[in-house]
């Protein structure tokens, strides 16, 4: 029994050094190595710039015709929600709501609103346009709507997000 006394405090004493070796700790970076390591970082990393501003998105290029042919209840990769269109003006009036309507068609002869020829693009306050003269060709860029009013019924660019002369 004398033989195992000094076996009782070695095995006490290993007891807190087994405990410590089961808590894993990050070795403590020096600064020296913390230094080094942030300058090749910075030079490896342009400084950073300023986010750019947004992007409008992409404007499908449509015709009229291929703006008329769609069918209003049933969605086609045609019926991008950005719409470009061109054609010429036919009629410009202000309307009772203070939003400029500009009547676009196919051929600049066309009299009246043929709904098979023409779309009417629509300048809001809150989105000022130059208006263009009548008899002008244009291309309008901005949201497509089918406006299915009483008394309506045809494709619409509203409100116009820019117009190109």
């Amino acid at each position: 029994m004398t033989k195992f006394h000094w076996l009782l405090p070695c095995a006490l004493l290993a007891v807190p050094a087994l405990g410590a070796a089961q808590d894993v700790q990050p070795k403590p970076v020096s600064k020296k190595t913390s230094t080094a390591s942030a300058k090749s970082t910075k030079s490896a990393t342009p400084a950073a710039k300023p986010p750019d501003p947004p992007v409008k998105g992409k404007y499908a290029e449509l015709t009229i015709s291929e703006l008329i042919a769609e069918d209003a209840n049933r969605w086609s990769d045609k019926m991008s929600s950005h719409a470009a269109v061109g054609g010429f003006v036919t009629q410009v009036a202000k309307g009772s709501d203070g939003d400029t309507d500009i009547r676009i068609c196919e051929n600049p002869k066309i009299e009246g609103m043929d709904r098979a020829r023409c779309i009417v693009a629509k300048c809001i306050p809150k989105i000022p346009c130059d208006v263009p003269q009548v008899g002008k060709p244009v291309t309008v860029k901005g949201i497509t709507r089918y406006d299915a009013e009483v008394g309506t019924h045809w494709w619409e660019i509203h409100p116009i997000e820019e117009i190109e002369k």
